[in-house]
């Protein structure tokens, strides 16, 4: 009589197989066709680290105290064990400071997940922090998590250390953060609590095709090249009040390449600032840098 084989465990996906599922590749997809989805990866990069250092400060300051917190309490702990192993009566101050810290190291843990959920059930989407993002990538983001976060959105997955499938709940895309869960480093996708369950820096997959959600969400991605919308907002914001804008002199010749210059040192990255906003080309960057000269012109013409 044959012996049947073991047919495969159901619980074990071919990772390999779903790569082009993740949520990063779709939503790389979204933004540019398929031919050159390695730009939309670039810009998924971009996005994940304008989210990162919007809340850097943040995060480490919270982080920081919540180690601490623990830390200290471990000691304190150790402290106990060590007098009653030695017979030494040691009170309740111990025990107190102990419970303390660790009351202390829960409180962060609740403000962080506050910050990203609200308290209580996460039944909405929380305002994203994007940093400064191109509005028209935003958009196009926020459309998929609010796809992802219908009830009649496909489904979401990540696998465990095991190998096995999980899925994860449609509502791990209200956070503040969800931006962050696009990133390809697991470091930046830790700074993203779920509402509920397990904490896990897993890559999220999505169980459906690309085109089908492309169909699905209604948009058309990119055929290659830089995005045309720019944040000229953001581009002026960095401006305000430096010092070098105001030696700038509108009626000088060259006083628009200095502009330009200007713009770029405070908009590009560089270890001066934290910026990153990304600047057009030259021809519509001059466009830009004319404006502001002349509204410099008249507002110094006013005084």
């Amino acid at each position: 009589m044959p012996v049947a084989e073991t047919p495969p465990s159901t619980g074990i996906w071919n990772r390999t197989g779903d790569a082009h599922r993740s949520l990063s590749r779709i939503a790389a997809r979204l933004l540019f066709a398929k031919d050159k989805e390695e730009l939309g990866l670039e810009e998924i990069d971009r996005i994940a680290v304008a989210i990162e250092r919007a809340v850097r400060r943040r995060f480490l300051i919270a982080a920081t105290l919540f180690l601490l917190c623990i830390l200290l309490s471990l000691f304190v702990i150790a402290a106990w064990a060590a007098a009653a192993l030695d017979g030494q009566d040691s009170g309740q101050a111990l025990v107190i400071a102990a419970s303390l810290l660790l009351m202390m190291a829960a409180c962060i843990a609740v403000g962080w997940r506050h910050f990203q959920y609200g308290l209580g059930i996460a039944e909405r989407k929380r305002t994203p922090v994007y940093g400064n993002s191109r509005r028209s990538t935003v958009e196009t983001l926020e459309k998929l998590f609010d796809y992802l976060g219908r009830r009649t959105g496909p489904s979401t997955y990540y696998y465990d250390r095991k190998g096995n499938r999980r899925p994860v709940h449609r509502r791990h895309f209200y956070g503040r953060l969800r931006g962050l869960l696009l990133s390809e480093i697991a470091s930046d996708r830790a700074i993203v609590l779920p509402p509920h369950g397990f904490w896990f820096t897993a890559q999220i997959y999505i169980d459906a095709e690309p085109e089908d959600i492309i169909r699905a969400l209604k948009v058309r991605p990119s055929s290659g090249g830089r995005p045309k919308e720019f944040d000229y907002e953001a581009m002026l914001l960095a401006l305000i009040e430096h010092p070098a804008l105001r030696t700038i002199d509108p009626d000088e010749y060259g006083a628009e390449t200095e502009v330009m210059n200007l713009i770029r040192n405070r908009c590009e990255p560089s270890d001066d600032h934290d910026n990153d906003i990304p600047v057009p080309e030259s021809t519509r960057l001059r466009a830009f840098a004319k404006e502001i000269a002349a509204s410099i012109k008249i507002n110094r013409g006013a005084r």
